[in-house]
């Protein structure tokens, strides 16, 4: 397969009716969807190969053990190749194959959405491509056994199964959802659970109605396990769950015993449908998780942003979508919170009492999906990433001196970027996160009083100011402002897919598997270094590669910096830099707000080029970062911690990051580049290119007459020759094509002076200073040169 070719994963399915039939024999595909995808689907080109899929789960028939867990999967019904787009948003016409008299079915690597847009490069993607448009057969093995997979479907013994307490969380939901439409019968049997358990914060609370979360937090509070097992052991029978209820439960989130209710009583705040609607939830998370992905998202989505808007939801309702599907949902309760916080991995929080909003959730766990296919981070799946964050040493109660310090400092940043104000009251902190403040800290009886006291310190810390009663401002607030700035610019339509196929077609005289090697090189490597002489198109390929490996016409996501003689750790990092007060403060530099970009968007991929990396000094300028360049390191367990350092802050390069750099090695000014460093790039070198390649292009690109271009070859080819020939010289001294390869935009009017020109201007200077101590030599050649017309 081909690194530049782009592949498409589609559903036909409109209002429950399979399109499939009609798509193929009208030879079309159709977006069914009059305000998504369009921008997507403009982006097609004639040319893509696409598929028509269906996505759905399965637990048996599937020719592997499941241990009674779904299993992810995508059936293939017909394959083909688009012929022409319309550019409506809605059709493409497609050369359909015969579709396959069964559907071909695909497990474990799916995809949730209508429209999947895929290119080769990763092992998952080039397995799903060729099962899909080469009849190559899915490597069963090698899926089960791969990290997100391997603790439910994986060749483990059984005593090493891990999490074997899903399967019973699971069984007890799918039970559960029999009575969304008939809930006396839960509510009585509640009430028998509150007198048989003393259960204080259910008996003689006239229960009259339940939802599914707060009834599975019966047994999901923090009591001892004898008691939870026994709960549950009975909820089993009554439910008449047959899997075993757990011995352990390890990774499991609790309830505040406090707060054990998801909803409130009717005279203390209980909307009229706040009950309904958290049923409506909790079924269409199981359809999400279990029946069709493709059907369930908004709906899921328009449910969860109706409940985070009921009193008494915050993060706790993540907590419950994490007990009835634990392979499927994160929880985000504190100290998941804290621990993602630690991978850079925190979801964006627009909604309802700083919570995020339902599309914010199922982005959150897309990122963390891709996260978990990475060998190197430190979990896999949402079960191990709720058993890590509580077991954990830097809990959510830090036992540091300072830790109200930094939880108030926190939200007083948050509060303040909301405002988009550096001033704040005491009521409004209080209003906002006293609730949060208490839940964190629950040891703590005057949480009030505890804010008020870090409040003071931070006053007097200087980092806060009092303005007058109750009101204060924030000192760093203008400083945090410039931090922020680095954030994903919003597309307001879908970008132009860019490939290998466009670097040739803008000037690239490259054949196409070198081209493709490269890529690959840098997909695996993730640092790449393209080395040549001047004129060799360095910077002009490196930024192109970049574009081909994001795979769309982004240039947003392509930062470029040049290192020179004078540049620091300070300036490339992060260092000490006057504000506009005149006080120092921190800076964060060009590399770590790439950083902190690509950690916030997992899903893209960012590229940094740093052009004439040899002409500073590499190691010194990456400081202790050049440890977290390498590919394997790219994970939050090898973070480290700045030579400038912000409070408990480690640093990690994260995977979706890369690197590209270029280096004239024809410059005798540079030293050799610290081994160190070398050892951490893969390097390409780049020759001068004035084959027919080059020929047509300019010809047909620049309209320039064959007579100058043979003379340009010539005379070319012959000096390169003569400079490598020379032994105070040699082949990095070869002068490139890029010298004789017109911009674009450059407009050619006399193809004989323009040769003169650039003879004159760029190659004869350039000849000086090679032959510096034999000047005659130079001045030969460009007499010959300006003479060949």
């Amino acid at each position: 397969m081909e690194l530049s070719q782009s592949y498409w994963f589609v559903g036909a399915s409109w209002d429950n009716e399979d399109q499939t039939p009609r798509f193929v024999a009208e030879g079309i595909w159709e977006n069914g969807y009059d305000d998504k995808y369009s921008d997507v689907v403009n982006s097609v080109k004639p040319g893509d190969l696409i598929a028509i899929k269906a996505a759905y789960t399965r637990k048996s028939g599937v020719g592997f053990n499941t241990r009674g867990h779904t299993v992810s999967t995508m059936a293939i019904k017909v394959t083909g190749k688009v012929v022409k787009n319309h550019k409506d948003g809605k059709r493409l016409d497609v050369a359909w194959q015969t579709p396959f008299s069964e559907p071909k079915e695909w497990y474990f690597y799916t995809h949730m959405r209508t429209i999947w847009h895929l290119r080769p490069g990763e092992w998952m993607t080039d397995a799903l491509i060729a099962f899909t448009f080469e009849n190559k057969p899915q490597d069963i093995d090698k899926f089960r056994n791969a990290p997100f997979w391997r603790d439910r479907f994986g060749d483990i013994a059984e005593e090493d199964i891990r999490f074997k307490w899903t399967a019973f969380y699971e069984a007890l939901a799918s039970a559960l959802l029999a009575y969304q439409n008939d809930r006396q019968p839960l509510v009585a049997f509640a009430n028998q659970l509150a007198e048989k358990y003393q259960l204080s914060y259910l008996q003689g609370k006239d229960l009259d109605d339940i939802d599914p979360f707060t009834f599975i937090g019966i047994f999901n509070r923090n009591q001892t396990v004898d008691n939870r097992r026994a709960i549950a052991n009975d909820i089993a029978v009554f439910l008449g769950v047959k899997e075993s209820a757990p011995t352990t439960f390890e990774a499991i989130p609790l309830l505040n015993n406090q707060k054990s209710l998801f909803f409130w009583g009717k005279e203390t705040g209980r909307g009229e449908h706040d009950i309904d609607n958290l049923w409506q939830l909790f079924n269409a998370a199981l359809l999400l998780a279990d029946d069709s992905p493709d059907k369930g998202i908004e709906t899921f989505i328009g449910t969860y942003d109706k409940v985070t808007n009921h009193k008494g939801i915050r993060w706790n309702i993540t907590m419950g979508l994490f007990w009835c599907r634990p392979w499927f949902f994160p929880t985000l309760e504190t100290q998941s919170m804290e621990y993602l916080g630690s991978l850079s991995c925190k979801p964006d929080c627009t909604g309802p009492k700083r919570t995020c909003t339902g599309d914010e959730y199922l982005t959150l766990r897309s990122n963390l999906l891709i996260r978990f296919s990475e060998d190197t981070f430190p979990v896999h799946s949402f079960p191990e990433l709720s058993l890590m964050a509580f077991s954990r040493d830097n809990k959510v109660m830090p036992k540091r001196s300072n830790a109200w310090k930094t939880v108030v400092l926190e939200r007083i940043r948050d509060l303040c970027l909301r405002k988009q104000s550096a001033d704040f009251t005491r009521k409004e902190f209080q209003d906002n996160y006293l609730a949060e403040l208490a839940e964190m800290f629950p040891d703590n009886n005057t949480p009030d009083m505890s804010i008020d006291r870090t409040t003071q310190g931070l006053r007097d810390d200087g980092i806060l100011e009092f303005v007058s009663a109750g009101q204060y401002r924030w000192l760093e607030y203008d400083e945090d402002l410039l931090d922020n700035e680095i954030s994903e610019p919003l597309l307001t339509k879908q970008a132009e897919t860019y490939d290998i196929s466009n670097i040739q077609r803008e000037g690239c005289f490259i054949d196409v598997a070198t081209l493709e090697s490269m890529l690959r090189t840098l997909r695996d490597k993730k640092n790449l270094i393209l080395q040549g002489a001047p004129g060799t198109g360095k910077t002009w390929l490196a930024k192109r590669l970049a574009l081909a490996l994001i795979g769309e016409k982004l240039p947003e996501r392509i930062k470029a910096v040049q290192f020179h003689p004078n540049m620091s750790y300070e300036d490339f990092i992060r260092g000490w830099r006057p504000s506009e007060n005149g006080q120092l403060t921190l800076t964060d530099g060009p590399f770590l707000d790439w950083i902190n970009l690509a950690l916030k968007y997992p899903a893209n991929k960012y590229v940094l080029v740093i052009e004439e990396i040899n002409r500073g000094n590499p190691a010194q300028i990456f400081g202790e970062m050049l440890t977290l360049l390498e590919a394997d390191k790219r994970t939050p367990e090898e973070a480290l911690q700045l030579t400038y350092s912000r409070e408990a802050e480690l640093v990690h390069i994260p995977a979706n990051l890369y690197v590209i750099g270029t280096m004239n090695i024809a410059d005798r000014s540079l030293a050799l580049v610290d081994l160190a460093f070398r050892r951490r790039f893969a390097f390409i070198n780049l020759v001068p290119l004035y084959g027919d390649v080059w020929f047509d292009w300019v010809r047909s690109n620049k309209a320039i007459n064959d007579g100058i271009l043979h003379v340009i070859r010539q005379q070319m080819v012959r000096l390169n020759n003569a400079i490598a020939e020379d032994s105070s010289l040699g082949e990095q001294f070869q002068i490139g094509h890029s010298f004789f390869t017109p911009a674009k935009g450059q407009d050619i009017k006399d193809a004989k002076q323009w040769y003169l020109q650039t003879i004159q201007s760029e190659i004869a200077p350039l000849l000086l200073e090679y032959w510096y101590d034999s000047p005659q030599t130079a001045k030969e050649h460009i007499a010959v040169l300006m003479g060949a017309v």
